[in-house]
């Protein structure tokens, strides 16, 4: 055989090595996310109605209209100081409070005695500040006898029904219009030991068969705005369906009462896509509800674990049927000797590669645009649902955008800069350069007060804040090619003096 056809035969092994090679990789998977976005039209007008035209404008998400949500505890704090909720606000738009809210923890007594909400009340209180929305975390467990008050345990089943009745009027009532969705009845399926019974703790307790149709109905007689949940585990983490068939079963006839399933995501050592997204997809349409999956946490190799979460992610926000995700033991310093491999902060507080890689996607989620209305006073854009922020001159506004059919439109009407500012009367100025930009700062008579220079990127997550000098100071606040930053001077007590600015460089 001669040298040519020795080339021709390598050659030929060559190429039908390359095509089987290339046969065997599976193609990388492509999610849709075109059903979480909507055109938008926003026309802005003068206050006596006119169009503005040539009027600079920035947009920025503010939070997502599909739930990225994860728990949050009052000692996190204590222990964490504030690194802990700068940690939180980095990751998540919604809050599950772990245990400040829970029935046995709030009555924490052998003798019934009135419910202390302290370490809730802080804890929504800070979170109201920064303006995160509440998934209030739990009206009732369904579980175990832990799950309810010492005192309640030994109670006859009609006074046992007169404390739930106690219980959701107090805690429905103090809660009210502090957070936007509940979770009613959690393990409502569950016995103590896990396994699947017919007769459950409430319903032998009350004696009531029928009591978790009677809890949803007075709930809802004390909230009528806040979406309710029934939660449980088991339902997609199984083997198989049958946990899963056993919950549709017990809530069917209850589907009227309550508008989101969630399923708990323990998921162990085994977070495989195959296994539960079709479990969700059967449960949402056979109860027709959209599912979130809480509490996510699962023990697989660590060099695994950021790709899970991502496949996680991306699978759930492409499925019109989740509408939200979270997570449950995200910071390490509170289960140091876990084997988890799903911690955002490690037991030193440092981000780990999952944490990261979780920023990453969702930062693909978060529009931001800058432009100008053209001639019509018209500005539109095509974005994620949810929550947005609008910048207009040194004006801030926010506006939804919400799931639906065609094109949103909305006016806005630009106020100009005063509407911004809310400090009270002012009677000296002082000025202060920034990006060589003069900021007039008006301020009350002989203020000696230290002010912070704060900025802040358009979907309104905090970028710095340093002090300034009273008078006479220059500042550079440094410029990126793509996003406009605001800024704001404040006092220390976060009230505003002033807000500009900084467009991007071109």
């Amino acid at each position: 055989m001669d040298r040519n056809s020795h080339k021709q035969i390598a050659s030929f092994i060559s190429l039908l090595i390359l095509i089987c090679f290339f046969t065997e990789i599976p193609a990388e998977q492509e999610y849709d996310y075109n059903h979480r976005k909507r055109d938008c039209e926003i026309t802005l007008l003068s206050t006596s109605g006119e169009p503005l035209a040539g009027t600079s404008v920035g947009i920025g998400l503010i939070r997502n209209d599909f739930t990225f949500g994860g728990t949050i505890r009052s000692d996190g704090f204590d222990s964490l100081d504030d690194d802990y909720g700068e940690w939180f606000l980095s990751y998540f738009d919604v809050a599950t409070p772990e245990n400040e809210m829970k029935w046995e923890n709030v009555m924490k007594c052998a003798q019934k005695c009135n419910p202390d909400f302290s370490k809730a009340d802080s804890l929504l209180a800070w979170l109201e500040e920064k303006k995160i929305a509440v998934r209030g975390h739990t009206l009732f467990s369904n579980e175990k006898e832990d799950r309810i008050p010492e005192w309640t345990r030994n109670l006859s089943t009609s006074e046992f029904k007169q404390a739930l009745q106690e219980r959701i009027n107090t805690a429905m009532n103090h809660f009210k219009g502090k957070v936007d969705l509940w979770d009613i009845i959690n393990e409502i399926c569950h016995g103590e030991d896990g396994s699947f019974i017919s007769s459950s703790l409430l319903e032998t307790k009350s004696g009531d068969p029928d009591i978790l149709r009677w809890i949803l109905d007075e709930a809802r007689k004390k909230d009528s705005s806040a979406n309710f949940i029934i939660n449980d585990y088991s339902l997609i983490t199984s083997d198989d369906q049958t946990a899963a068939d056993k919950f549709i079963n017990k809530l069917k006839p209850l589907s009227s009462k309550f508008e989101i399933v969630g399923a708990k995501g323990h998921f162990g050592a085994n977070i495989n896509k195959d296994s539960w997204e079709p479990k969700i997809n059967y449960i949402a349409q056979q109860l027709g509800k959209p599912v979130w999956i809480t509490d996510v946490d699962f023990s697989i190799d660590v060099n695994q674990a950021p790709d899970k979460i991502e496949e996680l992610m991306r699978a759930c926000f492409a499925n019109p049927k989740v509408s939200g995700l979270t997570i449950g033991s995200w910071c390490g310093a509170f289960e140091p000797h876990s084997d988890l491999s799903s911690f955002f902060i490690d037991s030193l507080n440092d981000e780990t590669p999952v944490g990261e890689r979780w920023r990453e996607v969702r930062d693909e989620w978060k529009t931001e645009t800058i432009g100008s209305t053209d001639e019509s006073g018209k500005f539109t854009f095509n974005g994620f649902h949810g929550k947005y922020q609008i910048l207009i001159s040194c004006y801030l506004d926010t506006f939804y955008l919400e799931p639906g059919e065609g094109t949103k439109t909305l006016n806005i009407t630009h106020l100009g800069g005063a509407a911004a500012h809310h400090a009270p009367a002012r009677q000296k100025t002082t000025r202060i350069k920034i990006n060589g930009i003069t900021a007039p700062i008006k301020l009350p008579a002989h203020c000696n007060r230290q002010l912070f220079l704060t900025t802040w990127s358009l979907a309104g997550k905090q970028l710095s804040r340093s002090p300034v000098e009273l008078a006479g100071g220059k500042y550079q606040i440094p410029t990126v090619s793509s996003s406009c930053r605001v800024f704001r001077i404040e006092t220390a007590d976060r009230q505003t003096l002033y807000s500009g600015k900084i467009s991007p460089v071109r």
